[in-house]
């Protein structure tokens, strides 16, 4: 597994490359050997490819982890916890700790169910993520940080429990 400075190398090339590639497109187009309307689909993926490259590179160099909102009980054990679209709306499903399903619809549905909102800092990573699938999904996508199973600045595997737990201030 690549990792850390490495890493970081890695993808400083691909944003030149990148960078190098979009400059032969623009002298095709100064040169009017293809039209810029014939290259917005790869317009756009370089653009999505900086960004997200980019975007990596800031989270290495701040230690690849980031700051993830997840649900607890009010001690501080963390739960199990998505939110569904139900025929009531949007609804978390939490899974407590002696197995029982809760449902919460809000802040105050979560206080009364013993429930809190906290803050993990967890070893993270970016991935295209778009609700739509094809050109238009290609086009509509973008870079999402989730929680990954390694630390891609130090290479070491993420734990199961967070780094640090904060509650959330809202």
């Amino acid at each position: 597994m690549i990792y850390g400075r490495e890493l970081i190398e890695r993808l400083e090339k691909e944003i030149q490359a990148t960078y190098e590639v979009m400059e032969r497109r623009n002298e095709r187009i100064r040169n009017w050997e293809t039209d810029e309307d014939d290259c917005f689909m790869s317009i756009r993926a370089e653009e999505h490819s900086l960004q997200g490259n980019r975007d990596k590179i800031r989270l290495i160099k701040d230690g690849g982890c980031a700051w993830f909102t997840e649900y607890a009980t009010m001690d501080g054990t963390l739960v199990d916890a998505h939110w569904c679209d139900t025929r009531y709306g949007w609804r978390l499903r939490v899974t407590m700790p002696d197995g029982s399903v809760v449902w919460c619809g809000g802040k105050k549905s979560l206080a009364n169910k013993g429930l809190k909102r906290v803050l993990c800092l967890r070893p993270a990573w970016y991935a295209y993520k778009s609700p739509y699938r094809g050109l238009l999904g290609a086009y509509s996508g973008s870079y999402e940080l989730f929680p990954s199973d390694y630390n891609y600045a130090t290479g070491e595997p993420a734990g199961a429990d967070p780094i640090e737990v904060r509650d959330c201030e809202d």
